[in-house]
């Protein structure tokens, strides 16, 4: 249990229960065993505060009739957490119960620094009666003796036996009246939740089996009648601890990093004292819980089956840009890495679909295909080259087996405001493909539709939630927007075997998925046993917000459908962060790789003619500004008959088929889409498109005439920046400055201020100190000392006129766009630049490649002659 002050901000913790249990609801859920014969009691000092029994203190109601005065209590330890590390106090009970059902015969006694004591201990307390709260959103209060003044030992009490508690309660208050106590629960009670072991050291226990959503339940109950089921059916097993991460984490299976403790794992009984604190009553065992792994690590998936396995998983925001949604710094993305490599590698997939990877171009994308790759060899997996999908951060891609499949044609990205998401456009991906061994082919449809998170604050919003989570509406729209838009992929191109995979963030019982059904597409997990269906466990609920869903004409070729329980009933501790954890349980593997289950399945597909579509592949334009020029780059069409380019703004133009880049200036700013589209025979066609951001201009201040003509970011120490004069006069040099900004800082890491003057039509060299060329005239600066990550500007007057990068954002190794670097790499400005710019602010991307040409590592022979 977390600090008795920081407890509030946990969240809530919530459980299901499974219809069985709910008949069970109405019976008696405590059993008292007989009284044992009464023994005489040690003797004890006279009390210094009004003498008063621990029923009396605690009262017929929630809230104590004696709190804030001043008493005295006696009665018999059962519990001693009294370490630093523990609750800092200790629970005693008076032996002789008072056989009111109503009130508790037990007391937390908060006593940090107090006299020891230890369990059996007949002892005598003074102190106030306080109601402690320790949730930001609780009425309950933990009854308490606080304000300590005396701790007396008045000799070997009684045994105290456990009251019995049975699962599920009558009632939510029906644990009021054993607050304080010690309890057992004699009964198998299995896992629900491990999100806070590592954090806080609890679990959630439940009886009846885990604990199901109520849109996800195996049962035909209603969501009422099972929510109502699932607040009797719980309880929290704490550690006895207020400490935060704390140090051995508790009820592991191992003391190595093989250790794991899985919702699904069960226990036979439990034994401790009850209280409450961080919204929820919970028990401080006072005899160690034995657990069974019933729900052990699967090593592999499930056999599906047939000639082809498809797969979705989320890779919980894999980011090559360090410090945003994923990774923190570089140890940790290499961790995240790791565990998400064994995963694909354990998978199998021949075609695997990725949610929640960085949207930056296939930066991300090829950097985990060719970590795949490092372990079963170059060309195992390729990737499928979508650009840069949507103006969310991140999007969904694809990775395939080159020896199992072959696209067919190019992927096809909606543009379609019906997959709008909080963070801008989060469209589907489509990709047609088709196995070698039969030429049988299916679309892959890979999707992600808005989470159930960060509600609306407006009242009578409609996507407030009303049963089904927040956003509800928006992810009905979006799931309509989807099936129509793969209605119109089938039939322009004549392929009606559709797969689609993805983190729908939809149960299987909600609103979004009935519309897919409704237009014929089968939710593939209810194929599983009604037990097996869930990717994903959230306050203690398991439930399936993954699936697959497959066309009318592909049901019959489906071999089978598994999920790989890998992630969601796996502790939070063992993922890839290093934060909150002193206990550093991590090892490379696939468990908690991500926090949802991947799902698999397996394709015999029929046997279909070979087919020829159109491919297209280019790299497209994220930004620029008005009056420069921005470029399609790397264009490559195959099997077409026409190639053209919608600017946006009105212009179109066509394009040879052979053309490799194509480019065009805007006139004002905005927000355009770019569409380069292929056409060819049959009515099939290849679009790659884009959203490009251009911003004004940013004008020179008046009197500037200079701007950065080349940047070497070679090897070892090589690197120099080349300043030119474009103007027909000659410019004072002392107006002028140059400033470093290193990994993301916003202000200046190293600054040079310029001196003299530089000839029209000449340039001024900036070099490292251990430069390994020869530039006449140059000079040695510390604003050289930079690397491929950091930004760059040149100002006239305290005015910024040109810069390389984007102040106060650190990109992670390198700035990139296409093949454009400024990692180990020489860039050039093009002919015809005549002035600087500067890079448009994040979240905007900086497009390099519109004004710079590269050139291969230590290429510096240039340097001085622009």
């Amino acid at each position: 249990m977390p600090s008795r002050f920081t407890r509030g901000a946990l969240r809530a913790t919530t459980s299901l229960l499974l219809l069985g249990l709910l008949a069970a609801c109405s019976e008696d859920e405590t059993d008292t065993p007989p009284v044992p014969p009464v023994q005489p009691l040690p003797s004890c000092a006279a009390a210094p505060n009004t003498l008063r029994t621990i029923n009396a203190i605690q009262g017929s109601g929630k809230l104590s009739p004696l709190a804030d005065q001043l008493v005295s209590v006696r009665g018999v330890v059962t519990a001693d957490f009294q370490a630093d590390d523990q609750l800092k106090g200790f629970f005693i009970q008076q032996p002789d119960a008072d056989k009111d059902p109503l009130t508790s015969d037990g007391l937390f006694v908060y006593a940090p620094g107090g006299a020891d004591v230890k369990q059996g201990d007949y002892v005598q307390v003074s102190g106030k009666v306080v109601e402690f709260k320790s949730g930001s959103n609780e009425a309950e209060r933990l009854t308490e003796l606080s304000e300590v003044s005396a701790i007396t030992v008045c000799g070997a009490g009684p045994r105290i036996a456990p009251q019995l508690i049975k699962l599920p309660l009558a009632n939510k208050d029906a644990l009021e009246a054993s607050e304080g106590m010690l309890v057992a629960f004699n009964q198998m009670l299995t896992v629900s939740e491990v999100y806070q072991l590592g954090r806080y050291g609890e679990l959630l226990l439940s009886a009846g089996g885990r604990l199901f959503q109520a849109n996800n339940h195996p049962s035909a109950a209603t969501p009422a009648e099972i929510n109502a089921a699932n607040a009797l059916a719980r309880i929290v097993l704490d550690d006895g601890r207020s400490i935060q991460n704390p140090k051995p984490i508790p009820y592991l299976s191992a003391a190595d990093n093989s250790g794991t403790r899985r919702v699904g794992d069960t226990l036979n009984s439990v034994q401790g004292v009850l209280s409450w604190g961080a919204d929820a009553f919970r028990v401080h065992p006072t005899v160690a819980p034995v657990f069974t792994a019933s729900n052990p690590r699967p090593a592999a998936p499930l056999n599906v089956g047939g000639q082809i396995r498809a797969s979705g998983l989320n890779v919980l925001n894999y980011f090559t840009t360090l410090g945003q949604r994923g990774a923190n710094n570089e140890a940790e993305f290499q961790r995240q890495r790791a565990k998400l490599v064994e995963t694909i590698i354990g998978l199998n997939a021949d075609a695997l679909g990725l949610m929640e990877i960085e949207n930056n171009g296939t930066l991300a994308l090829a950097d985990l295909a060719a970590a795949v790759n490092t372990k079963l060899g170059a060309g195992t997996y390729a990737y499928i080259d979508a650009g840069k999908p949507g103006s969310d951060a991140i999007t969904v891609a694809m990775l395939y087996k080159p020896a199992k499949l072959k696209p067919i044609g190019s992927p096809q990205v909606p543009n379609d405001p019906g997959f709008e998401v909080a963070g801008g456009l989060r469209p589907p991906v489509a990709q047609r493909f088709a196995a070698l061994s039969n030429n049988g082919s299916f679309w892959l449809v890979v999707n992600h539709l808005k989470s159930k998170g960060s509600c609306p604050s407006a009242a009578g919003d409609v996507n407030l939630d009303q049963g089904q989570g927040c956003w509800n509406a928006a992810r009905t729209t979006q799931a309509t927007a989807l099936k129509n838009w793969v209605a119109t992929l089938s039939q322009q191109s004549g392929e009606a075997d559709v797969l689609m995979v993805g983190d729908f963030n939809a149960y299987l019982n909600e609103d979004p998925i009935k519309t897919l059904e409704a237009a014929g597409h089968e939710a593939l997990l209810k194929r599983l046993p009604t037990t097996e269906r869930y990717t994903y466990v959230f306050s203690g609920e398991s439930g399936a917000l993954d699936h697959a869903f497959a066309s009318s004409s592909l049901r019959s070729q489906i071999s089978g459908v598994t999920v790989w329980h890998v992630n969601a009933e796996e502790p939070l501790v063992l993922d890839y962060n290093t934060e909150f954890k002193t206990d550093d349980r991590y090892a490379a593997t696939p468990y908690r790789s991500s926090d949802h289950d991947p799902v698999l399945v397996g394709l015999n597909l029929n046997a279909d003619a070979p087919v020829i579509a159109p491919s297209l592949n280019a790299t497209l334009p994220s930004s620029g500004s008005v009056g420069s020029a921005v470029s399609i780059s790397a264009i490559s069409a195959q099997d077409g008959s026409a190639l053209s380019v919608d600017w946006g703004d009105g212009t179109q133009e066509s394009l040879a088929l052979t053309a490799s880049s194509a480019s065009h200036t805007y006139a004002a700013a905005g927000n355009y889409t770019v569409s380069l589209v292929l056409s060819g025979a049959g009515g099939l066609s290849a679009t790659r498109s884009a959203t490009l951001t251009i911003s004004a201009a940013t004008p020179p201040a008046s009197g500037a005439a200079l701007f950065f003509s080349e940047y070497v970011e070679g090897s070892s120490n090589n690197k120099a920046l080349e300043i030119y004069n474009p103007s027909s006069t000659a410019v004072d040099l002392s107006d002028y400055s140059v400033k470093l900004y290193s990994n993301g800082a916003t202000t200046a890491t190293q600054t040079q201020a310029l001196s003299g003057s530089l000839t029209a039509g000449q340039t001024l060299v900036l070099v490292h100190a251990q430069f390994a060329g020869s530039v006449a005239g140059s000079v040695v600066s510390a604003v050289t000392n930079f690397n491929g990550d950091d930004a760059l500007t040149l100002e006239y007057r305290a005015a910024v006129i040109d810069a390389i990068g984007q102040v106060g954002f650190d990109p992670g190794t390198e700035w990139k766009s296409g093949s454009h670097s400024t990692l180990n790499k020489t860039l050039r400005r093009k002919a015809g630049i005549v002035q600087g710019s500067v890079p448009p602010a994040v979240p905007a991307s900086w497009d390099l490649s519109s004004e710079w040409e590269l050139l291969d590592i230590d290429s510096f022979a240039g340097l001085g002659t622009r």
